[in-house]
């Protein structure tokens, strides 16, 4: 009977310990559904040393699994381990994750040439660098001169300049 108790102990760490895996790593249920077996399993040997001992251990069950899980999902995060296991989120303003963004920003008012037709996006070479860019209005063809107007994150608003090319 030692042996008996040993193992329904050991099978309810087993299930404590994969459900705290499971919160922590994305395997989409496997490890809770190994959770829950080893739990069964406990509750079936709870019943065979009494039907008394395995009633309790369900309704020791029902309450004692969700207070961990909520407990898991609430503080885990919090503790040393759980902040290497979860991703964080940077909170960045609009263009801040474009690498190029300020550099983009600083080139607004320059003239450049249109590479490519613009319909409405194409590319338009300014300083000798190729940029991505979109007509303010209409379609611009190739070679014509423009002037950058807007620049935002990664997006480049550029207008027809009358004139020849450069």
């Amino acid at each position: 009977m030692t042996g008996t108790i040993l193992l329904i102990i050991a099978l309810l760490f087993c299930a404590l310990l994969l459900f705290a895996v499971e919160v922590c790593t994305p395997t989409f249920g496997l490890l809770a559904f190994t959770a829950i077996a080893c739990l069964a399993g406990a509750v079936y040997l709870c019943f065979g040393i009494s039907p008394t001992f395995g009633v309790v251990m369900i309704v020791v069950l029902a309450f004692a699994v969700p207070a961990y899980l909520w407990a898991m999902i609430k503080y885990l995060p919090k503790t040393a381990v759980g902040r290497i296991l979860q991703l964080r989120v940077d909170k960045k303003g609009p263009g801040e994750g474009t690498p190029d963004a300020a550099e983009l920003e600083s080139l607004v008012g320059a003239a450049a040439v249109a590479e490519t037709p613009l319909r409405p996006s194409g590319a338009v070479r300014v300083d000798h660098k190729r940029i991505i860019a979109t007509a303010e209005s209409g379609f611009i063809e190739k070679g014509a001169t423009v002037k950058i107007i807007k620049a935002g994150g990664a997006d480049v608003v550029v207008r027809e300049e009358k004139g020849p090319a450069s």
